[in-house]
Parts: C-alpha cells; sequence; structure tokens
C-alpha cells in the first residue's frame, strides 16, 4: 500500500513540476517564443532557466527530466542565452545514459559545446569508448558525434580504431566512417590522408550507400593525391556504366535519374585523367545523352554542366562537342533564370578554350541577359563579355563593366574588385598606342577601385604615359588630354585622392622645363595642397590624404629642381603641413627635406642638367648586369617578372625555359628625357608612390588571366641567351592584329549589338562610321557620373 502512495505523490509531483511533462516543456517554449517584446523574452527565459538549474541541482532528479532541460538549455543557447550550467550534464549524459538517453546526450553536446572548450577533452574518452562498443548503434553515434566535438588535435587518438570501422561487418557504421573520415581530412589533411589506399578499396563496396560517400571522400583528395584516383578509374567507369543501365536499388532514382549525384560525382573524377581513352569519351557521351531528356530538372541540367565541364577540359575533339554545344543553347534559351545562368557559365568555359562565334539568337540571349533584372545574371554576362572579348569590342565591354562597378558595386567590394580586375586584364591585352583607349578606360576605372587596386591602376598609367609606344607626336598629345582630364576631374567634389596623386604626378612629370611653366606647376601644387589641408577636420586622419600631401611635395621638389626655380607659398605650405595634425614622422621627415632644399634649389638644377648634358647618360637599362642575366638564364633560373611589365598569360607556361630562347620583361625603365628624373635627386622614384606597399599575388591576378585569343598577341622578345634584343623598346611588349572599331547604330539594344559583335545594323549599309578618340570623349563626360559617391560608398 505504501508503495503505491508514493508513486500516486511522485506522479502528481511531476504534473505539477514545470519540466515534469511533454506538455510543461512546450508551454515554457510557447510562452518564451510569444513574447511580444525583447526585453519580455529575456525576462521569460532568464526566469525559466533559473527553473532549469533549479531542477538540475536536485541529487535526484530522472533521466527524463534531465533530457528536457537540456532541450530548454539548447532553446536559450540557439536563442542567444547561455546556459552553461547545463554543460556537465549533457556530458554526464552522453557517458552513462542508455541508448535514448546517450543520443540526447551526445545531441545536447554537440549544439551546447564547442571543440574548444575543456569537457570536450572529457567527451574524447567517451567517445573511444564507444567505437569500441558491440552495439553498432552506439558506434554510429559515437562517429556521428566525433564530427562535432573532436578538436583537430585530438584527431590522431580516434583515427586507428576510426580505421577499424571502415570494415565493419554494418554497411551503416562504414558509412559513417567514411563520413568521418571525410571530415579528419579536411580539417587535419596532413594526418588522415595516408588513409586515403584504405578508402578508396572501398569503392566495390556491395552498399551504393557506401560507394557514394566514398567517391565524396575522392573528390576532396584528388587534388593532392591524383594517384589514387588514376588507381581506381576502372571501377568508376563499371560503377557510372551500371547506373545509366539501371542496375541500382529503386530508391537511388530521383526526377527520373538514376542516382544522379554519385554520377556528378563520377564525372568529376573522370577530370583528373591526364589522357582520356575513347571509352572515357565514349561514357561522357552516354552520360550527357541519358541526362539530356530531363535537363529542365535542375538535377538534369547538374550533370549535362559537369559532362561539358569535363569535356572542355580534356579538348575533346569538334565532333564530342557538337551535342554538348547544343545542350549549351537550350539552356541559354530556357525560361528559368536558373538554367540560363547554368547555360551562360557553361559558354564562358567554352570560349576560354575555343574561339566560336555566337549566332545572333545567342548574341540576342547574351544581350537579353545583359539588360536581366537579375544582378546576378548581370555579373555572369559581364564576365562573358571578358571571356569573348576582342579587339573590336573591348573598349565597350570595359565601359559595361566599369558601369556596372559604379552603380551596383558600391557595398559589395569582392564582386567589385573581380570585374575591375577583368577589366585590367582587357586593358593589358588589348593595348591600342593609335586611340589610347586603354588608358580611358583605366581612368574609368581608377575611381571605383580601392586601396591596393586603385595603386595597381595608377602605376599602370604611369607606366603608359612614360612608355607609350608608338609616334612621339600622339605620346604627346595623349598625356596632354590625360592632364585635361585629370584636371577637370580634380575639381570635383567627390573625387577620390587615387584620381589627384595622378593628377599630381603628371603635372610633376609634363610640364615644360622654362622657368615660368615650373612656377604655374608649383602654384597648382600649392594651392591643392592648400585646399587638401583645409577641407580636413582635426579629428579625422586618413592614410590616403597623408599620402596625397607626400605626392604633392615630392611632385613640387621634381618641379622645382626641374627648373630650377621655387615661390615663397611652397615653404609656407611646408611650414602649415608641418603644424597639422595629419603630420606624422615621416611626412614631417618629407617636408623637412623639401625645405632643407629649397635655399639650394638652384645648384641642384645646374647639377642635374650638366649631368644630362655630358656624355656619361643614365643608365637606366641596368646593362651592367647584362652578363649576370644571361648566365643565370642558361643556368635554367627563373626569368625576373615585374607585376606591373609583362604580358597576361598563364601562369604554368612561364615556369619552365626553353631550348631555344625564352623572353622576360627587364626591369622597370625610364625613357631618357630633358627633364631630370627625381631618382637622380635623391627624393622619390618617377613610378613609385610614397608609402606605396607592394603587390601581393592577390593585386597581380589579373595579369595572369587566360587569354584564349593567344594568335592576336605578338610578344615582342627582349631578352634571350644571348642578351638583350637589340632595337626594341623595352616597353612595347604587345602587338595587336586587329585595331578597334566602331559601329553606329539607331536604336540603344542595336547600337549595343553592333558595338560586341559587329553586327550590320539595318539602315547601316554602305555607310561609313568615323571612329572617336576615347580620351576626347572621356574630357566631355560628367567626373560625377563616371564615380562612386561617397554616400554610397558609406
Amino acid at each position: 500500500m505504501s508503495g503505491i502512495f508514493e508513486k500516486t505523490l511522485e506522479s502528481i509531483g511531476s504534473l505539477l513540476s514545470p519540466l515534469g511533462t511533454n506538455i510543461a516543456l512546450k508551454n515554457m517554449l510557447e510562452r518564451c517564443i510569444s513574447a511580444r517584446t525583447k526585453r519580455e523574452e529575456e525576462w521569460l527565459i532568464q526566469d525559466c532557466l533559473r527553473l532549469v538549474k533549479g531542477k538540475l541541482c536536485e541529487p535526484s532528479t530522472k533521466p527524463s527530466t534531465i533530457i528536457k532541460c537540456l532541450a530548454f538549455s539548447i532553446f536559450s543557447e540557439l536563442s542567444g542565452y547561455k546556459a552553461e550550467f547545463a554543460y556537465i550534464h549533457a556530458v554526464k549524459l552522453a557517458q552513462y545514459g542508455s541508448l535514448a538517453e546517450k543520443k540526447m546526450g551526445y545531441l545536447a553536446c554537440a549544439f551546447l559545446l564547442r571543440e574548444c572548450d575543456s569537457l570536450s577533452v572529457l567527451l574524447v574518452n567517451t567517445i573511444f569508448r564507444d567505437l569500441t562498443s558491440k552495439n553498432m548503434y552506439v558506434v554510429a553515434m559515437a562517429l556521428s558525434a566525433s564530427c562535432h566535438l573532436v578538436s583537430p588535435d585530438q584527431v590522431t587518438v580516434l583515427l586507428p580504431v576510426l580505421e577499424e570501422k571502415l570494415k565493419h561487418p554494418s554497411e551503416y557504421v562504414r558509412s559513417k566512417a567514411v563520413i568521418v573520415l571525410h571530415h579528419f581530412c579536411r580539417v587535419s589533411p596532413q594526418l588522415c590522408l595516408q588513409y586515403a589506399n584504405q578508402v578508396k578499396v572501398m569503392v566495390g563496396d556491395r552498399d551504393p550507400g557506401v560507394v557514394a560517400h566514398v567517391l565524396q571522400f575522392l573528390i576532396d583528395v584528388a587534388e593532392d593525391l591524383p594517384g589514387v584516383v588514376m588507381d581506381v578509374m576502372s571501377a568508376l567507369v563499371q560503377i557510372q556504366n551500371q547506373i545509366l543501365d539501371g542496375k541500382l536499388p529503386h530508391e537511388y532514382t530521383y526526377k527520373g535519374l538514376h542516382a544522379p549525384w554519385m554520377q556528378i560525382s563520377i564525372i568529376r573524377l573522370l577530370q583528373y585523367l591526364q589522357e582520356p581513352s575513347m571509352d572515357i569519351y565514349m561514357l561522357i557521351q552516354k552520360t550527357l545523352q541519358n541526362a539530356m531528356p530531363q535537363m529542365q530538372n535542375y538535377i538534369g541540367s547538374a550533370i549535362v554542366c559537369e559532362c561539358i565541364a569535363t569535356l572542355v577540359k580534356h579538348k575533346a575533339g569538334d565532333e564530342m562537342l557538337a551535342s554538348a554545344l547544343l545542350c549549351v543553347v537550350d539552356l541559354m534559351g530556357s525560361t528559368s533564370s536558373n538554367l540560363r545562368y547554368e547555360g551562360l557559365s557553361l559558354l564562358e568555359k567554352v570560349l576560354e578554350q575555343y574561339r566560336l562565334p555566337l549566332s545572333p539568337a545567342q548574341q540576342d540571349v547574351v544581350l537579353s541577359s545583359l539588360c536581366h533584372p537579375d544582378q546576378a545574371m548581370k555579373r555572369r554576362t559581364l564576365s562573358l563579355l571578358c571571356t569573348m572579348a576582342e579587339a573590336h569590342n573591348v573598349e565597350i565591354v570595359c565601359t559595361q563593366v566599369a558601369d556596372y562597378v559604379r552603380d551596383h558595386c558600391a557595398h559589395n567590394p569582392y564582386i567589385q574588385h573581380d570585374l575591375i580586375s577583368r577589366a585590367l586584364a582587357l586593358t593589358d591585352r588589348f593595348q591600342n598606342s593609335q586611340t589610347h583607349w586603354h588608358i580611358a578606360a583605366l581612368i574609368r576605372l581608377l575611381p571605383l577601385a580601392q586601396d591596393k587596386q586603385a595603386k595597381a591602376i595608377q602605376r599602370r598609367i604611369q607606366l603608359t604615359l612614360l612608355a607609350g609606344s608608338g609616334n612621339l607626336e600622339d605620346i604627346i598629345v595623349a598625356r596632354s588630354k590625360v592632364l585635361h582630364i585629370l584636371a577637370k576631374y580634380a575639381e570635383s567634389k567627390t573625387v577620390s585622392t587615387s584620381v589627384i596623386e595622378v593628377y599630381v604626378w603628371c603635372l610633376s612629370q609634363f610640364c615644360g622645363a622654362k622657368v615660368d611653366d615650373g612656377q604655374q606647376v608649383l602654384e597648382k601644387l600649392v594651392s591643392l595642397g592648400c585646399k587638401v589641408l583645409r577641407n580636413q577636420e582635426p579629428s579625422n586622419v586618413s592614410q590616403g590624404i597623408q599620402n596625397l600631401l607626400i605626392s604633392i611635395i615630392h611632385s613640387a621638389s621634381h618641379v622645382a629642381e626641374k627648373c630650377g626655380t621655387t615661390i615663397s607659398s611652397l615653404e609656407e605650405l611646408l611650414q602649415e603641413i608641418m603644424k597639422s595634425h595629419l603630420a606624422d614622422a615621416y611626412l614631417r621627415h618629407t617636408c623637412l627635406e623639401l625645405l632643407a632644399s629649397l635655399p639650394h634649389i638652384s645648384v641642384i638644377h645646374r647639377a642635374l642638367q650638366r649631368s644630362i648634358r655630358s656624355e656619361k647618360q643614365f643608365d637606366f637599362t641596368l646593362s651592367f648586369v647584362d652578363k649576370f642575366v644571361c648566365e643565370s638564364l642558361a643556368a635554367n633560373a627563373m626569368p625576373y617578372q615585374p607585376k606591373l611589365l609583362h604580358i597576361a598569360v598563364p601562369v604554368p607556361e612561364m615556369t619552365s625555359l626553353p631550348s631555344d630562347s625564352m623572353t622576360a620583361p627587364p626591369d622597370t625603365v625610364a625613357l631618357p628625357s630633358t627633364c631630370p628624373s627625381p631618382v637622380s635627386s635623391g627624393t622619390s622614384s618617377i613610378i613609385d608612390f610614397p608609402r606605396s606597399e607592394s603587390f601581393s599575388s592577390e593585386d597581380s591576378k589579373s595579369w595572369s588571366l587566360r587569354s584564349p585569343q593567344k594568335e592576336d598577341i605578338l610578344a615582342k622578345p627582349l631578352w634571350s641567351r644571348e642578351g638583350r634584343t637589340k632595337n626594341v623598346d623595352p616597353f612595347v611588349y604587345v602587338g595587336h592584329k586587329d585595331q578597334l572599331a566602331v559601329v553606329t547604330s539607331d536604336s540603344e539594344m542595336q547600337h549595343l549589338a553592333s558595338l560586341l559583335f559587329n553586327r550590320q545594323e539595318p539602315g547601316a549599309a554602305g555607310e561609313e562610321t568615323s571612329q572617336g578618340d576615347p580620351l576626347d570623349e572621356l574630357l566631355n563626360k560628367d567626373f560625377q557620373k563616371l564615380s562612386v559617391l561617397k554616400s554610397e560608398r558609406s
């Protein structure tokens, strides 16, 4: 009788307890979720956490109650409220509970604990013990928990027992073991790649689910261990044939396709073959034909994309690509935006390897995608246009990229950097010494770029103006136009400091050598410096403004030394800069250096003029190291490749030295001129800006993009085993077969189509179009429409 009475009291107590039943837990969660304000939600959750903590501190709490307490603790943690008191109870439940309790304990630990927590170390011993259990469900739970709770430092503890589980009699445990080893390979590849040979044997596993996980593992290790993939290639071909023949269980069929994800994995692995045989091509062709009827489904189009990407990578013949290109056309013409996006991506991959003309219908799809309301579609189309750009349409492609970056990329620096890099690569590949369109494009891109990319554009403009190839009169005219453009843009209130820095540099480099010219330039520089100082707030110290002031000081020093004159306001400006809040140690030192040289500026000018008139000229070509360079090249040394002066070619093509000759761009040199270089006066370089950081590999990616139109680029050899090539302009690296041709049009879309695809417009037959000067067009444009407003950047 007493036992019945005790059970009755216990049941009544559980009903009255706030966490005694599932209904009570549900009511607590509903109360917290239905809170009307953040403050009410915080009060409710904190009040419930106090009840949970009190319940967990009771000595005789039942496991079922602990599970409910942990469930609410997980809810509070996901809501942003800490429940650290529950961590140890989750670990205890995983260590000593029954099968269901252990499952909840591992689940709670996965939600509440992190790999770096001290309690996770205690849990590793529990996982190791459960992995040696004879119960396959306990082993599976331990394997699942190890992906969330084992840190990279503790991977070595579980690897030996994990290797044993790869041979477990249960396919469920084997698949879990492959998943865990795959996870460990991602967090600690140096420790786990040695087990790849044990995993590759499992490609022949009798269970298709295990094989699917093995394929995912092989895709990740294929980059580091291509030999492992080569060893199982025959097995992959057999598996793919079995899938296409429908020999897998019915549960692996999705959207009318047999094991589509396994097919995608196998096709991706086929890309790692060095020289595919005809059987491989036929297998890809069979897979493509099998997936084409289901191409309107996303999974079918995914298989088609993988097949075409594999054929393009292996450079299959025209017959193989014929049906593949039909699929690309079908995807581009789809009404689904996602499928059209896939079609544009595939077309870009194809055009990277093959020069194929687009039909008028395909051109219309590209144009409509360029005007698509989806920004992702526009970006993909711009990337495609950059890939298919040629000499006749490269200017309009760069214009489209610049317009898109200006209008849509103010708040996305990553897309901005990528698109500007592609445009810079085009300006390197298709330079034109007659129209100088690339200079106009660089000026367009300069106010849109940021940080190191802006510095890269600045140096490209400087080097192009200094080393301009072609007629000397055309170069002088181009320099004058650029100076007028920058002078106009420098007057804008929204101009960036990078534009003003180039303007200051052009003023100092291309001004006349007369005294009057020098004084006028110095007055402009002083006026600009005073304007910069007046517009700065005392609480704002900008690195860009400091670099601009240093550029002004260096340019003023160069002009003063070149013309042998100075003005009184220059000294006043230097004193004002030294007293301003912007003056740091380097800026103050630069001002003191110029102040010390101003009293002796005429002596410095005469010394520089005497050295120019003397027979012994400055050797900017560094010819005294010719012998050393030739000997190093003969010894198979890597050729020097400046980050600012090299051709846009694939990187692998520059890694070895051919047997006959090898070309490499020389060091940055200066053209002989009547004005002395700042290098000779010890102030600064004619090319480098002060405090300009060295370019990283990320900034020079645009110089190494693949160029599909290799035959249109004529490299001028500069170096060989015999030495420097004679009578070659050291700055002329690339010549072009085609010239820029612009076709006029009435309609905006027809005009764009004529520029991009060289179409003949209606009513334009027999009419001759005139080609405008890109620099003149840029001079007539409003700078406000070419730059991103400060409000948008912020």
